[in-house]
């Protein structure tokens, strides 16, 4: 919590998709795991998100987490009030 987008990409990588509107910006990630002991196998495990408000990191989880089954932009109004 707290950290900037570029301290969050330092330690993540880089984001599969980035989006934003009204000072809210979401970085999106997908997690894989090795399945397989070759170590060049990888698993689906699914999508992550970190989102940034007025370019800081202000909530993140699996998406499905608080609400994020739906776009994320679509609950800014209500979050920010």
């Amino acid at each position: 919590m707290g950290m900037s987008k570029s301290e969050v990409i330092k330690l993540m990588g880089k984001p599969d998709s980035v989006s934003a509107t009204s000072g809210v910006e979401y970085l999106t990630y997908t997690l894989r795991t090795e399945t397989s002991f070759t170590r060049n196998t990888f698993g689906y495990v699914g999508k992550y998100y970190v989102r940034l408000v007025n370019g800081r990191v202000d909530s993140y989880g699996k998406v499905g987490d608080f609400d994020t089954t739906k776009d994320p932009t679509l609950n800014l109004n209500i979050r920010n009030r």
